[in-house]
């Protein structure tokens, strides 16, 4: 029989990639408020920032602790 050269997508890579998209909603949120704020052409939401931000920290944090468990499971095998 063949072996399969399918690459299979793992949970660690989904938060991978949700890790990079929402560092590039953060970076965007940011700089639109700082530019708000800085020239006060339009209202700036700071809660919206701050439920992004703690979100993003949370996220990160799951990532991290996702990595760690992938890394000692390998290790063990």
């Amino acid at each position: 029989m063949k072996k399969s050269s399918e690459k299979k997508i793992t949970t660690l890579k989904v938060f991978k990639a949700i890790v990079f998209i929402y560092s590039c909603v953060i970076i965007a949120l940011l700089i639109q408020t700082i530019y708000g704020w800085a020239t006060g052409t339009f209202d700036t939401e700071y809660a919206i920032l701050a439920s992004c931000a703690a979100t993003y920290c949370t996220t990160v944090a799951i990532y991290e602790d996702m990595k760690k468990k992938d890394a000692a499971k390998q290790s063990v095998k």
